[in-house]
């Protein structure tokens, strides 16, 4: 686990729905072995939606962790 770089941060508190996914999607394509992206989210729908996804593209979620009313997701490929 410690051994993940992390390539990028992506804040992704201000959107929702199809906003998230689509951000994260462009950036999970530029991902090398042992990096991972950080993603910050505002609600838990949010975070719900980014796991599915990660799972039918079959990413990992590596870390998951919530701060005051946001979560945190680590997702590597």
């Amino acid at each position: 686990m410690s051994s993940l770089k992390i390539y990028k941060e992506l804040d992704l508190t201000s959107s929702s729905c199809a906003g998230p996914i689509g951000e994260l999607s462009g950036v999970i394509d530029e991902l090398r072995d042992g990096e991972a992206v950080k993603v910050i989210l505002g609600d838990e729908a949010t975070k719900k939606d980014i796991t599915l996804w990660a799972k039918k593209r079959g990413l990992k979620i590596v870390q998951e962790t919530k701060e005051g009313n946001k979560y945190i997701l680590l997702v590597s490929k």
